[in-house]
Protein backbone atom coordinates (compact mmCIF):
# COMPACT_ATOMS: atom_id res chain seq x y z
CA UNK A 1 0.00 0.00 0.00
CA UNK A 2 1.56 3.42 -1.03
CA UNK A 3 0.08 6.74 0.59
CA UNK A 4 0.04 8.82 -1.78
CA UNK A 5 1.28 12.56 -1.01
CA UNK A 6 3.09 11.63 1.98
CA UNK A 7 6.91 11.18 2.55
CA UNK A 8 8.42 7.55 2.52
CA UNK A 9 10.02 8.74 5.93
CA UNK A 10 6.69 9.16 7.34
CA UNK A 11 5.00 6.27 6.34
CA UNK A 12 8.07 3.75 6.65
CA UNK A 13 7.64 -0.10 8.14
CA UNK A 14 4.18 0.46 9.63
CA UNK A 15 0.78 -0.72 8.03
CA UNK A 16 -1.20 0.85 10.37
CA UNK A 17 0.41 3.95 10.06
CA UNK A 18 -0.26 4.16 6.50
CA UNK A 19 -3.52 3.97 7.06
CA UNK A 20 -3.96 6.53 9.83
CA UNK A 21 -2.00 9.07 7.86
CA UNK A 22 -4.08 8.19 4.38
CA UNK A 23 -7.38 8.44 6.61
CA UNK A 24 -6.26 11.87 8.09
CA UNK A 25 -5.08 13.74 4.83
CA UNK A 26 -8.12 12.49 3.09
CA UNK A 27 -10.32 13.73 5.52
CA UNK A 28 -8.27 16.90 6.99
CA UNK A 29 -8.36 17.23 3.09
CA UNK A 30 -12.06 17.29 2.84
CA UNK A 31 -12.78 19.07 5.79
CA UNK A 32 -10.63 22.19 4.19
CA UNK A 33 -12.32 22.12 1.16
CA UNK A 34 -15.88 22.59 2.70
CA UNK A 35 -14.07 25.09 5.22
CA UNK A 36 -12.57 26.62 2.43
CA UNK A 37 -16.16 26.69 0.75
CA UNK A 38 -17.80 28.31 3.94
CA UNK A 39 -15.56 30.89 4.35
CA UNK A 40 -15.42 31.69 0.75
CA UNK A 41 -19.31 31.88 0.83
CA UNK A 42 -19.21 34.43 3.80
CA UNK A 43 -16.26 36.81 1.70
CA UNK A 44 -18.55 36.91 -1.54
CA UNK A 45 -21.37 37.97 0.64
CA UNK A 46 -19.73 40.27 2.51
CA UNK A 47 -18.37 42.00 -0.93
CA UNK A 48 -22.05 41.90 -2.27
CA UNK A 49 -22.68 43.82 0.47
CA UNK A 50 -19.89 46.17 0.28
CA UNK A 51 -21.07 46.47 -3.08
CA UNK A 52 -24.60 47.50 -2.06
CA UNK A 53 -23.19 49.58 0.37
CA UNK A 54 -21.03 51.65 -2.20
CA UNK A 55 -24.68 52.13 -4.30
CA UNK A 56 -26.13 53.51 -0.93
CA UNK A 57 -22.85 55.65 -0.59
CA UNK A 58 -23.82 56.99 -4.03
CA UNK A 59 -27.15 57.49 -3.76
CA UNK A 60 -26.81 59.48 -0.54
CA UNK A 61 -23.87 61.61 -0.70
CA UNK A 62 -23.01 62.21 -4.83
CA UNK A 63 -27.08 62.52 -6.27
CA UNK A 64 -27.30 65.71 -4.45
CA UNK A 65 -24.08 67.03 -6.14
CA UNK A 66 -24.96 65.23 -9.29
CA UNK A 67 -27.82 66.82 -9.50
CA UNK A 68 -27.30 70.37 -8.52
CA UNK A 69 -24.38 70.51 -10.97
CA UNK A 70 -26.78 69.07 -14.00
CA UNK A 71 -29.86 71.60 -12.91
CA UNK A 72 -27.37 74.51 -13.51
CA UNK A 73 -25.60 72.95 -16.37
CA UNK A 74 -22.19 72.99 -15.01
CA UNK A 75 -20.72 70.35 -16.91
CA UNK A 76 -17.24 70.81 -15.55
CA UNK A 77 -18.73 70.46 -11.71
CA UNK A 78 -20.97 67.36 -13.16
CA UNK A 79 -17.98 65.55 -14.98
CA UNK A 80 -15.49 66.24 -11.75
CA UNK A 81 -18.53 64.54 -9.37
CA UNK A 82 -18.41 61.76 -12.02
CA UNK A 83 -14.81 61.09 -11.67
CA UNK A 84 -14.98 61.07 -8.36
CA UNK A 85 -17.70 58.27 -8.23
CA UNK A 86 -15.35 56.46 -10.53
CA UNK A 87 -13.02 55.98 -8.01
CA UNK A 88 -15.05 54.49 -5.66
CA UNK A 89 -14.00 50.53 -4.66
CA UNK A 90 -15.39 48.46 -8.02
CA UNK A 91 -16.91 51.40 -9.57
CA UNK A 92 -16.13 50.17 -13.80
CA UNK A 93 -18.68 53.08 -15.25
CA UNK A 94 -20.80 56.45 -14.48
CA UNK A 95 -22.58 58.03 -16.55
CA UNK A 96 -25.36 60.80 -16.29
CA UNK A 97 -27.88 61.71 -18.80
CA UNK A 98 -30.77 63.94 -19.43
CA UNK A 99 -33.14 62.32 -21.56
CA UNK A 100 -30.86 60.98 -24.11
CA UNK A 101 -28.30 63.31 -23.79
CA UNK A 102 -24.48 62.14 -21.71
CA UNK A 103 -23.90 65.09 -20.03
CA UNK A 104 -21.08 63.32 -18.22
CA UNK A 105 -19.22 59.62 -17.81
CA UNK A 106 -16.32 58.11 -16.69
CA UNK A 107 -14.92 54.86 -16.84
CA UNK A 108 -15.33 51.85 -19.59
CA UNK A 109 -18.51 50.33 -20.09
CA UNK A 110 -18.04 46.73 -21.16
CA UNK A 111 -20.71 44.04 -21.49
CA UNK A 112 -18.49 41.82 -18.56
CA UNK A 113 -18.86 40.59 -14.87
CA UNK A 114 -21.04 43.34 -13.64
CA UNK A 115 -23.66 44.71 -11.83
CA UNK A 116 -25.69 48.05 -12.56
CA UNK A 117 -28.40 50.74 -10.82
CA UNK A 118 -29.91 53.64 -12.30
CA UNK A 119 -30.56 56.48 -9.75
CA UNK A 120 -33.07 59.70 -10.91
CA UNK A 121 -31.69 62.84 -10.32
CA UNK A 122 -33.80 65.47 -9.21
CA UNK A 123 -34.19 69.15 -8.05
CA UNK A 124 -36.96 70.96 -5.77
CA UNK A 125 -38.17 73.84 -8.14
CA UNK A 126 -41.11 75.94 -6.50
CA UNK A 127 -42.02 73.57 -3.90
CA UNK A 128 -42.12 70.66 -6.85
CA UNK A 129 -39.49 67.47 -7.28
CA UNK A 130 -38.46 67.83 -10.64
CA UNK A 131 -36.43 64.62 -12.42
CA UNK A 132 -33.71 66.38 -14.32
CA UNK A 133 -31.95 63.45 -15.06
CA UNK A 134 -30.29 59.89 -14.29
CA UNK A 135 -27.09 58.84 -13.15
CA UNK A 136 -26.51 55.23 -14.26
CA UNK A 137 -23.49 53.42 -11.78
CA UNK A 138 -21.95 50.29 -12.98
CA UNK A 139 -19.95 47.93 -10.64
CA UNK A 140 -17.63 45.34 -11.55
CA UNK A 141 -17.65 41.74 -9.98
CA UNK A 142 -14.56 40.92 -11.62
CA UNK A 143 -12.63 42.11 -8.45
CA UNK A 144 -14.62 40.17 -6.14
CA UNK A 145 -14.29 37.30 -8.47
CA UNK A 146 -10.32 37.97 -8.42
CA UNK A 147 -10.11 38.34 -4.42
CA UNK A 148 -12.04 35.00 -3.58
CA UNK A 149 -9.74 32.90 -5.87
CA UNK A 150 -6.64 34.78 -4.22
CA UNK A 151 -8.15 33.71 -0.87
CA UNK A 152 -9.26 30.05 -2.44
CA UNK A 153 -5.38 28.99 -3.33
CA UNK A 154 -4.27 31.03 0.24
CA UNK A 155 -6.78 28.95 2.03
CA UNK A 156 -6.19 25.60 -0.05
CA UNK A 157 -2.45 25.91 0.80
CA UNK A 158 -2.99 27.21 4.71
CA UNK A 159 -4.86 23.92 4.90
CA UNK A 160 -2.50 21.65 2.73
CA UNK A 161 0.81 22.63 4.97
CA UNK A 162 -1.48 22.19 7.97
CA UNK A 163 -2.99 18.85 7.04
CA UNK A 164 0.37 17.30 6.66
CA UNK A 165 1.91 18.40 9.95
CA UNK A 166 -0.93 17.35 11.33
CA UNK A 167 -0.75 13.64 9.57
CA UNK A 168 2.85 13.65 10.33
CA UNK A 169 2.35 14.46 13.62
CA UNK A 170 -0.22 11.54 14.11
CA UNK A 171 1.55 9.25 12.69
CA UNK A 172 4.76 9.69 14.44
CA UNK A 173 2.31 10.02 18.11
CA UNK A 174 1.16 6.98 16.46
CA UNK A 175 3.98 4.93 15.93
CA UNK A 176 5.56 5.96 19.14
CA UNK A 177 2.09 4.98 21.14
CA UNK A 178 0.82 2.00 19.24
CA UNK A 179 2.60 0.56 16.53
CA UNK A 180 6.18 0.00 17.70
CA UNK A 181 4.58 -2.03 20.66
CA UNK A 182 2.34 -4.09 18.39
CA UNK A 183 5.44 -4.62 16.56
CA UNK A 184 7.01 -5.79 19.74
CA UNK A 185 4.44 -7.87 20.36
CA UNK A 186 4.24 -9.66 17.28
CA UNK A 187 8.20 -10.41 17.54
CA UNK A 188 7.60 -11.64 20.90
CA UNK A 189 4.49 -14.39 20.01
CA UNK A 190 6.04 -15.19 16.45
CA UNK A 191 8.81 -16.77 19.04
CA UNK A 192 7.41 -18.41 21.05
CA UNK A 193 7.90 -22.17 21.13
CA UNK A 194 7.46 -24.79 23.87
CA UNK A 195 11.26 -23.80 25.42
CA UNK A 196 10.73 -20.04 26.48
CA UNK A 197 6.93 -19.58 27.51
CA UNK A 198 8.62 -18.40 31.16
CA UNK A 199 9.97 -15.74 28.81
CA UNK A 200 7.77 -12.34 30.15
CA UNK A 201 6.86 -9.95 27.49
CA UNK A 202 8.57 -6.48 27.89
CA UNK A 203 7.79 -3.14 26.33
CA UNK A 204 10.19 -0.64 25.47
CA UNK A 205 8.45 1.82 27.56
CA UNK A 206 9.22 4.81 30.50
CA UNK A 207 8.78 3.32 33.75
CA UNK A 208 5.14 4.58 35.42
CA UNK A 209 3.44 3.68 38.07
CA UNK A 210 0.49 1.23 38.43
CA UNK A 211 -2.01 4.03 37.95
CA UNK A 212 -0.73 4.92 34.81
CA UNK A 213 -1.35 1.29 33.13
CA UNK A 214 -2.88 1.43 29.73
CA UNK A 215 -4.12 -1.21 27.28
CA UNK A 216 -0.41 -2.30 26.58
CA UNK A 217 0.13 -2.94 30.44
CA UNK A 218 -2.90 -5.34 30.05
CA UNK A 219 -1.53 -7.37 27.12
CA UNK A 220 1.51 -8.05 28.17
CA UNK A 221 0.70 -8.93 31.96
CA UNK A 222 -2.31 -11.15 29.19
CA UNK A 223 0.47 -12.91 27.79
CA UNK A 224 2.36 -13.28 29.77
CA UNK A 225 -0.24 -15.09 32.23
CA UNK A 226 -1.10 -16.85 28.92
CA UNK A 227 2.12 -18.28 28.60
CA UNK A 228 2.39 -19.24 31.86
CA UNK A 229 -0.90 -21.58 31.72
CA UNK A 230 0.09 -22.36 28.51
CA UNK A 231 3.61 -23.75 30.14
CA UNK A 232 1.46 -25.24 33.35
CA UNK A 233 -1.04 -27.12 30.71
CA UNK A 234 2.29 -28.43 28.26
CA UNK A 235 3.59 -30.01 31.61
CA UNK A 236 0.56 -31.40 32.57
CA UNK A 237 0.04 -32.74 29.42
CA UNK A 238 3.71 -33.96 29.09
CA UNK A 239 2.75 -35.74 32.46
CA UNK A 240 -0.12 -36.90 31.59
CA UNK A 241 1.42 -38.07 27.93
CA UNK A 242 4.17 -40.30 29.87
CA UNK A 243 1.61 -41.52 31.44
CA UNK A 244 -0.77 -42.66 28.86
CA UNK A 245 2.02 -43.94 27.25
CA UNK A 246 3.08 -46.28 29.96
CA UNK A 247 -0.52 -47.22 30.71
CA UNK A 248 -0.69 -48.36 26.93
CA UNK A 249 2.75 -50.38 26.80
CA UNK A 250 1.50 -52.09 29.79
CA UNK A 251 -2.37 -52.88 28.54
CA UNK A 252 -0.97 -53.45 25.07
CA UNK A 253 1.84 -56.39 26.56
CA UNK A 254 -1.19 -57.88 28.64
CA UNK A 255 -3.48 -57.68 25.66
CA UNK A 256 -0.25 -59.56 23.62
CA UNK A 257 -0.39 -62.03 26.42
CA UNK A 258 -4.37 -62.77 26.68
CA UNK A 259 -4.26 -62.65 23.16
CA UNK A 260 -1.47 -65.42 22.94
CA UNK A 261 -3.35 -67.05 25.63
CA UNK A 262 -6.93 -67.30 23.77
CA UNK A 263 -4.92 -68.56 20.79
CA UNK A 264 -3.66 -71.09 22.20
CA UNK A 265 -6.80 -71.89 24.21
CA UNK A 266 -8.73 -71.72 20.57
CA UNK A 267 -6.50 -74.39 19.21
CA UNK A 268 -6.34 -76.50 22.29
CA UNK A 269 -10.01 -76.36 22.40
CA UNK A 270 -10.29 -77.05 18.68
CA UNK A 271 -8.38 -79.96 18.67
CA UNK A 272 -9.65 -81.38 21.65
CA UNK A 273 -12.93 -80.41 19.80
CA UNK A 274 -12.10 -82.25 16.57
CA UNK A 275 -11.43 -84.99 18.21
CA UNK A 276 -14.39 -86.39 19.78
CA UNK A 277 -16.25 -84.84 16.85
CA UNK A 278 -14.49 -87.23 14.38
CA UNK A 279 -15.26 -89.82 16.78
CA UNK A 280 -18.75 -89.30 17.02
CA UNK A 281 -18.61 -88.60 12.59
CA UNK A 282 -16.84 -91.96 12.68
CA UNK A 283 -18.30 -94.22 14.56
CA UNK A 284 -21.58 -93.18 13.55
CA UNK A 285 -20.98 -94.04 9.82
CA UNK A 286 -19.41 -97.47 10.76
CA UNK A 287 -22.73 -98.09 12.79
CA UNK A 288 -24.40 -97.35 9.56
CA UNK A 289 -22.20 -99.41 7.10
CA UNK A 290 -21.92 -102.29 9.86
CA UNK A 291 -24.81 -102.41 11.47
CA UNK A 292 -27.12 -100.62 8.53
CA UNK A 293 -29.04 -103.95 7.71
CA UNK A 294 -30.79 -104.22 11.69
CA UNK A 295 -31.35 -100.77 11.86
CA UNK A 296 -34.24 -99.30 10.61
CA UNK A 297 -35.04 -96.30 8.43
CA UNK A 298 -35.89 -93.83 11.26
CA UNK A 299 -32.44 -95.51 12.93
CA UNK A 300 -30.74 -94.41 10.03
CA UNK A 301 -31.86 -91.10 9.66
CA UNK A 302 -31.10 -90.56 13.61
CA UNK A 303 -27.13 -91.69 12.52
CA UNK A 304 -27.04 -89.31 9.18
CA UNK A 305 -28.42 -86.27 11.46
CA UNK A 306 -25.63 -87.30 13.91
CA UNK A 307 -22.77 -87.16 11.68
CA UNK A 308 -24.33 -84.44 10.04
CA UNK A 309 -24.56 -82.08 13.59
CA UNK A 310 -21.23 -83.61 14.00
CA UNK A 311 -19.76 -82.31 10.08
CA UNK A 312 -21.64 -78.92 10.89
CA UNK A 313 -20.01 -78.55 13.97
CA UNK A 314 -16.41 -78.92 12.31
CA UNK A 315 -17.17 -76.42 10.04
CA UNK A 316 -17.72 -73.73 12.85
CA UNK A 317 -14.85 -74.37 14.18
CA UNK A 318 -13.14 -74.46 11.06
CA UNK A 319 -14.88 -71.01 10.36
CA UNK A 320 -14.07 -69.65 13.71
CA UNK A 321 -10.51 -70.56 13.79
CA UNK A 322 -10.02 -68.53 10.55
CA UNK A 323 -11.59 -65.89 11.63
CA UNK A 324 -9.54 -65.18 14.33
CA UNK A 325 -5.89 -65.98 12.30
CA UNK A 326 -7.57 -63.12 10.15
CA UNK A 327 -7.55 -60.75 12.94
CA UNK A 328 -4.19 -61.82 13.94
CA UNK A 329 -2.26 -62.20 10.81
CA UNK A 330 0.06 -59.51 9.47
CA UNK A 331 -0.34 -57.95 5.93
CA UNK A 332 0.97 -58.45 2.93
CA UNK A 333 0.28 -55.81 0.74
CA UNK A 334 0.77 -56.33 -3.15
CA UNK A 335 -0.20 -55.83 -6.56
CA UNK A 336 -3.83 -58.21 -6.81
CA UNK A 337 -5.57 -58.95 -9.78
CA UNK A 338 -8.90 -59.41 -8.13
CA UNK A 339 -10.06 -60.47 -11.91
CA UNK A 340 -7.96 -63.98 -12.61
CA UNK A 341 -8.29 -64.44 -8.23
CA UNK A 342 -12.12 -64.03 -8.48
CA UNK A 343 -11.58 -66.42 -12.02
CA UNK A 344 -9.43 -69.17 -9.83
CA UNK A 345 -11.71 -68.75 -7.58
CA UNK A 346 -15.76 -68.94 -9.21
CA UNK A 347 -14.28 -72.13 -11.38
CA UNK A 348 -13.09 -74.10 -7.88
CA UNK A 349 -16.91 -73.01 -6.88
CA UNK A 350 -18.42 -73.88 -9.68
CA UNK A 351 -17.07 -77.64 -9.83
CA UNK A 352 -17.46 -78.20 -6.17
CA UNK A 353 -21.28 -77.00 -6.67
CA UNK A 354 -21.79 -78.54 -9.40
CA UNK A 355 -23.48 -75.83 -11.01
CA UNK A 356 -22.31 -75.73 -14.75
CA UNK A 357 -25.05 -73.75 -15.90
CA UNK A 358 -24.31 -70.57 -13.78
CA UNK A 359 -23.35 -67.20 -15.97
CA UNK A 360 -20.87 -65.73 -14.43
CA UNK A 361 -19.11 -61.88 -15.61
CA UNK A 362 -16.11 -61.34 -14.68
CA UNK A 363 -14.79 -57.54 -15.64
CA UNK A 364 -11.15 -57.71 -16.10
CA UNK A 365 -7.81 -55.60 -14.97
CA UNK A 366 -9.24 -55.12 -11.65
CA UNK A 367 -5.74 -54.46 -9.78
CA UNK A 368 -5.69 -53.30 -6.59
CA UNK A 369 -2.96 -53.33 -3.90
CA UNK A 370 -3.70 -55.97 -0.70
CA UNK A 371 -3.16 -58.65 0.58
CA UNK A 372 -3.66 -61.70 -1.80
CA UNK A 373 -4.46 -64.59 0.50
CA UNK A 374 -7.20 -62.42 2.92
CA UNK A 375 -8.75 -60.75 -0.57
CA UNK A 376 -8.91 -64.24 -1.89
CA UNK A 377 -10.66 -65.61 1.09
CA UNK A 378 -12.90 -62.45 0.92
CA UNK A 379 -13.76 -63.60 -2.97
CA UNK A 380 -14.09 -67.13 -1.54
CA UNK A 381 -16.83 -66.06 0.63
CA UNK A 382 -18.68 -63.13 -1.71
CA UNK A 383 -18.94 -65.76 -4.59
CA UNK A 384 -19.89 -68.69 -2.60
CA UNK A 385 -22.62 -66.80 -1.43
CA UNK A 386 -23.68 -65.69 -4.94
CA UNK A 387 -23.12 -69.44 -6.00
CA UNK A 388 -25.34 -70.94 -2.77
CA UNK A 389 -28.12 -68.33 -3.01
CA UNK A 390 -28.85 -68.54 -6.98
CA UNK A 391 -28.07 -72.50 -7.16
CA UNK A 392 -31.85 -73.25 -7.42
CA UNK A 393 -32.64 -71.15 -10.32
CA UNK A 394 -32.63 -72.57 -13.56
CA UNK A 395 -30.38 -69.71 -15.26
CA UNK A 396 -28.00 -68.37 -12.20
CA UNK A 397 -26.48 -64.92 -12.97
CA UNK A 398 -23.32 -63.90 -11.52
CA UNK A 399 -21.47 -60.97 -12.11
CA UNK A 400 -18.22 -59.27 -10.28
CA UNK A 401 -17.01 -56.02 -11.30
CA UNK A 402 -16.61 -52.40 -10.22
CA UNK A 403 -17.28 -48.57 -10.37
CA UNK A 404 -16.84 -45.53 -9.14
CA UNK A 405 -18.35 -43.14 -6.43
CA UNK A 406 -16.84 -40.06 -5.44
CA UNK A 407 -13.65 -40.55 -7.45
CA UNK A 408 -12.88 -43.83 -5.28
CA UNK A 409 -13.07 -47.74 -6.85
CA UNK A 410 -16.38 -49.52 -5.43
CA UNK A 411 -15.84 -53.22 -6.36
CA UNK A 412 -19.14 -55.17 -6.07
CA UNK A 413 -20.33 -59.15 -6.57
CA UNK A 414 -24.05 -59.33 -7.77
CA UNK A 415 -26.46 -62.44 -8.04
CA UNK A 416 -29.98 -63.19 -9.12
CA UNK A 417 -30.65 -65.25 -6.08
CA UNK A 418 -32.92 -65.60 -3.14
CA UNK A 419 -32.28 -61.76 -1.95
CA UNK A 420 -32.87 -60.85 1.62
CA UNK A 421 -35.40 -58.66 3.18
CA UNK A 422 -33.30 -55.16 3.72
CA UNK A 423 -34.89 -54.97 6.98
CA UNK A 424 -32.30 -57.34 8.24
CA UNK A 425 -29.32 -55.58 6.53
CA UNK A 426 -27.54 -54.42 9.96
CA UNK A 427 -27.51 -58.18 11.04
CA UNK A 428 -25.66 -59.42 7.95
CA UNK A 429 -22.22 -59.08 8.98
CA UNK A 430 -22.68 -60.42 12.57
CA UNK A 431 -21.34 -63.69 13.88
CA UNK A 432 -23.37 -66.55 13.22
CA UNK A 433 -26.38 -63.80 12.05
CA UNK A 434 -28.59 -65.89 9.81
CA UNK A 435 -31.50 -64.91 7.14
CA UNK A 436 -32.43 -67.87 5.93
CA UNK A 437 -33.12 -71.29 7.31
CA UNK A 438 -30.43 -74.27 7.54
CA UNK A 439 -32.86 -76.98 5.20
CA UNK A 440 -33.01 -73.74 3.22
CA UNK A 441 -29.55 -72.96 2.90
CA UNK A 442 -26.76 -74.09 4.59
CA UNK A 443 -24.18 -72.41 6.34
CA UNK A 444 -22.46 -71.20 9.84
CA UNK A 445 -23.35 -67.45 9.95
CA UNK A 446 -19.50 -66.34 10.03
CA UNK A 447 -18.60 -65.99 6.43
CA UNK A 448 -19.67 -62.46 6.08
CA UNK A 449 -18.47 -61.82 9.05
CA UNK A 450 -14.80 -62.57 7.55
CA UNK A 451 -15.32 -60.92 4.56
CA UNK A 452 -15.78 -57.78 6.63
CA UNK A 453 -12.77 -58.17 8.92
CA UNK A 454 -10.52 -58.48 5.62
CA UNK A 455 -12.33 -55.24 3.95
CA UNK A 456 -11.71 -53.46 7.08
CA UNK A 457 -7.76 -54.57 7.83
CA UNK A 458 -7.52 -53.05 4.40
CA UNK A 459 -9.19 -49.90 5.18
CA UNK A 460 -12.18 -50.16 3.12
CA UNK A 461 -16.12 -50.44 4.08
CA UNK A 462 -18.79 -53.06 2.96
CA UNK A 463 -22.64 -53.26 2.83
CA UNK A 464 -25.07 -54.88 0.76
CA UNK A 465 -28.68 -54.03 -1.21
CA UNK A 466 -31.11 -56.61 -2.12
CA UNK A 467 -34.96 -57.43 -2.74
CA UNK A 468 -36.25 -60.51 -1.78
CA UNK A 469 -36.55 -62.70 -4.89
CA UNK A 470 -34.42 -60.72 -6.77
CA UNK A 471 -30.98 -61.23 -5.72
CA UNK A 472 -28.58 -59.41 -3.88
CA UNK A 473 -25.24 -57.00 -4.80
CA UNK A 474 -22.50 -56.48 -2.14
CA UNK A 475 -20.25 -53.18 -2.69
CA UNK A 476 -16.59 -53.07 -0.85
CA UNK A 477 -14.13 -50.57 -0.76
CA UNK A 478 -10.16 -51.23 0.12
CA UNK A 479 -10.00 -47.65 1.01
CA UNK A 480 -7.23 -44.87 -0.10
CA UNK A 481 -4.00 -47.63 -0.24
CA UNK A 482 -5.74 -50.03 -1.63
CA UNK A 483 -7.39 -48.57 -4.79
CA UNK A 484 -4.28 -46.39 -5.86
CA UNK A 485 -3.11 -49.22 -8.29
CA UNK A 486 -6.94 -49.67 -9.72
CA UNK A 487 -6.40 -49.60 -14.04
CA UNK A 488 -9.68 -50.51 -15.01
CA UNK A 489 -12.10 -49.91 -12.22
CA UNK A 490 -14.45 -46.92 -13.51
Amino acid sequence: MTTIGLPHWLTRGSELGRRLATATVVFSTLVAFIATAIQLGFDYRRDIQQIDATFLQVGQSYLPTLASALWTTNRQDLQIAVDGLARLPDVRYVEVKEGNTVWAHSGHNAPEEITSQRFALTHEHRGQTIEIGAATVVMDMTGVYRRLLERFWVILATNTVKTFLVAGFMLWLFHRLVTRHLQRVAEFTSHRNTSNLREPLILNRPAHSARETDEFDQVAVALTQMQANLADSLAETQRLNAELEQRVIERTAKLERINQELESFSFSVSHDLRAPLRSIDGFSQMLIEDYGDKLDAEGKNYLQRVRHAAQRMGAVIDDLLRLARITRTNMQRASVDLSTLAAEVAAELRRRMDMPAATLTIRPGMVVNGDPALLRIALENLLNNAFKYSGKLTAPNIEFSSTTRNGHAVFFVRDNGAGFDMAYVDKLFGTFQRLHREDEFPGTGIGLATVKRVIIRHGGEIWAESTVGKGATFYFTLGNDGSAEINSAA
